[in-house]
């Protein structure tokens, strides 16, 4: 059984100077139905960037 997740990689500031975080998507294999073993993770070519403000929370 497979299914997705998305995993941190790095963390970069854009043009701005706002901290953002470098995200990649990789297919997590969660029974051993395949010729994978549950828990392994298998990196895709799909990224995104996500605000660390979205990821973290800031106590005030």
């Amino acid at each position: 059984m497979e299914s997705e997740a998305w995993q941190s990689v790095d963390i970069i500031k854009n043009k701005q100077g706002e901290p953002h975080v470098l995200q990649q998507k990789v297919e997590v294999y969660t029974a051993g139905v395949t010729e994978e073993s549950a828990g392994y993770t298998k990196p895709t070519v799909e990224h995104r960037l996500v605000p660390l403000t979205e990821l973290t929370k800031y106590s005030q």
